[in-house]
Protein backbone atom coordinates (compact mmCIF):
# COMPACT_ATOMS: atom_id res chain seq x y z
CA UNK A 1 0.00 0.00 0.00
CA UNK A 2 2.48 2.11 0.73
CA UNK A 3 4.52 1.60 -2.36
CA UNK A 4 1.19 2.82 -4.58
CA UNK A 5 0.64 5.44 -2.38
CA UNK A 6 4.14 6.91 -3.12
CA UNK A 7 4.26 5.58 -6.68
CA UNK A 8 0.61 7.71 -7.35
CA UNK A 9 1.92 10.79 -5.55
CA UNK A 10 5.87 10.47 -7.68
CA UNK A 11 3.36 10.16 -10.74
CA UNK A 12 1.28 13.33 -10.10
CA UNK A 13 4.14 15.27 -9.31
CA UNK A 14 6.03 14.55 -12.85
CA UNK A 15 2.92 14.92 -14.26
CA UNK A 16 2.78 18.64 -12.97
CA UNK A 17 6.16 19.75 -13.84
CA UNK A 18 5.67 19.98 -17.58
CA UNK A 19 2.15 20.90 -17.14
CA UNK A 20 3.52 23.94 -15.17
CA UNK A 21 6.14 24.53 -17.39
CA UNK A 22 3.70 24.69 -20.20
CA UNK A 23 1.35 27.07 -18.62
CA UNK A 24 4.45 29.31 -18.47
CA UNK A 25 5.37 28.96 -21.98
CA UNK A 26 1.51 30.43 -22.57
CA UNK A 27 1.95 33.65 -20.98
CA UNK A 28 1.13 36.34 -22.96
CA UNK A 29 4.21 38.57 -23.82
CA UNK A 30 4.01 41.70 -22.07
CA UNK A 31 2.79 45.11 -24.33
CA UNK A 32 5.05 47.60 -24.64
CA UNK A 33 4.53 51.04 -23.17
CA UNK A 34 2.42 53.14 -25.38
CA UNK A 35 4.33 55.85 -27.48
CA UNK A 36 1.36 56.25 -30.07
CA UNK A 37 0.72 60.21 -30.54
CA UNK A 38 1.65 63.31 -31.14
CA UNK A 39 5.32 64.64 -29.58
CA UNK A 40 7.77 67.94 -29.97
CA UNK A 41 11.05 66.96 -29.59
CA UNK A 42 13.80 69.38 -29.09
CA UNK A 43 17.61 68.37 -29.35
CA UNK A 44 21.01 70.05 -29.78
CA UNK A 45 23.69 69.11 -32.02
CA UNK A 46 27.14 70.47 -33.14
CA UNK A 47 24.96 72.35 -35.96
CA UNK A 48 22.28 73.87 -32.90
CA UNK A 49 19.36 73.77 -31.50
CA UNK A 50 16.69 72.13 -33.00
CA UNK A 51 13.03 70.90 -33.09
CA UNK A 52 11.00 69.01 -34.56
CA UNK A 53 6.97 67.46 -34.42
CA UNK A 54 6.86 63.41 -34.61
CA UNK A 55 3.43 61.84 -34.42
CA UNK A 56 3.87 57.97 -33.50
CA UNK A 57 1.59 54.98 -34.83
CA UNK A 58 2.47 52.13 -32.53
CA UNK A 59 2.06 48.21 -33.48
CA UNK A 60 3.60 46.27 -30.52
CA UNK A 61 7.09 47.42 -30.10
CA UNK A 62 6.98 48.96 -33.96
CA UNK A 63 6.79 52.71 -34.54
CA UNK A 64 5.99 54.08 -37.69
CA UNK A 65 4.45 57.75 -38.64
CA UNK A 66 5.94 61.19 -39.79
CA UNK A 67 8.14 64.33 -38.66
CA UNK A 68 7.08 67.68 -39.54
CA UNK A 69 9.75 70.67 -39.11
CA UNK A 70 9.92 73.80 -40.87
CA UNK A 71 11.67 72.20 -43.94
CA UNK A 72 9.42 69.50 -44.46
CA UNK A 73 7.81 65.98 -43.74
CA UNK A 74 10.28 62.66 -43.08
CA UNK A 75 9.18 59.24 -42.59
CA UNK A 76 9.48 57.98 -39.53
CA UNK A 77 10.64 53.87 -38.05
CA UNK A 78 11.31 52.45 -35.31
CA UNK A 79 10.39 50.53 -32.01
CA UNK A 80 9.79 50.10 -28.25
CA UNK A 81 11.63 47.73 -26.53
CA UNK A 82 10.74 47.84 -22.64
CA UNK A 83 11.36 51.25 -21.87
CA UNK A 84 13.70 51.78 -24.56
CA UNK A 85 12.59 54.10 -27.42
CA UNK A 86 14.45 54.55 -31.43
CA UNK A 87 13.13 56.15 -34.33
CA UNK A 88 14.92 56.89 -37.36
CA UNK A 89 14.02 59.44 -40.38
CA UNK A 90 15.97 60.95 -43.11
CA UNK A 91 16.47 64.30 -44.17
CA UNK A 92 18.42 66.15 -47.24
CA UNK A 93 21.53 68.14 -45.94
CA UNK A 94 23.85 69.93 -49.22
CA UNK A 95 22.21 67.30 -51.69
CA UNK A 96 22.86 64.17 -49.81
CA UNK A 97 20.26 62.05 -47.23
CA UNK A 98 21.20 62.85 -43.65
CA UNK A 99 19.79 59.74 -41.33
CA UNK A 100 19.03 60.95 -37.89
CA UNK A 101 18.73 58.46 -34.53
CA UNK A 102 16.86 59.31 -31.88
CA UNK A 103 17.49 57.04 -28.83
CA UNK A 104 15.53 57.60 -25.07
CA UNK A 105 14.12 56.20 -22.08
CA UNK A 106 10.00 57.04 -21.71
CA UNK A 107 10.60 58.08 -18.54
CA UNK A 108 6.81 59.00 -18.08
CA UNK A 109 3.64 58.59 -20.17
CA UNK A 110 4.58 62.30 -21.80
CA UNK A 111 8.94 62.26 -21.50
CA UNK A 112 11.31 60.95 -23.71
CA UNK A 113 14.86 62.00 -22.78
CA UNK A 114 17.79 60.71 -24.44
CA UNK A 115 20.37 61.63 -27.64
CA UNK A 116 19.97 62.49 -31.06
CA UNK A 117 22.76 61.52 -33.64
CA UNK A 118 22.93 63.32 -36.96
CA UNK A 119 24.71 60.94 -39.17
CA UNK A 120 28.52 62.02 -39.18
CA UNK A 121 27.90 64.89 -38.06
CA UNK A 122 27.53 64.44 -34.28
CA UNK A 123 25.50 63.92 -31.26
CA UNK A 124 23.58 65.94 -28.45
CA UNK A 125 20.65 65.68 -25.72
CA UNK A 126 17.18 65.44 -26.69
CA UNK A 127 13.74 65.59 -24.89
CA UNK A 128 10.75 64.83 -26.19
CA UNK A 129 7.54 65.98 -24.96
CA UNK A 130 4.07 64.45 -25.96
CA UNK A 131 1.33 67.01 -27.01
CA UNK A 132 -1.75 64.80 -28.14
CA UNK A 133 -2.94 61.22 -27.90
CA UNK A 134 -2.73 58.85 -30.52
CA UNK A 135 -6.79 59.94 -31.07
CA UNK A 136 -5.85 63.56 -31.15
CA UNK A 137 -4.27 63.46 -34.90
Amino acid sequence: MMRTLLGVCLALAVGAVPAAAQQQQQQPQQQPRSVAGQWRVDFVTPLGQNWIIMTFNQSGSKITGHAVDEFGEYEIAGRIVDDQVTVVWSVAEDGKMLEITMKGKLETATLITGTAKLGDVGEGPLSARRTGDAGDQ
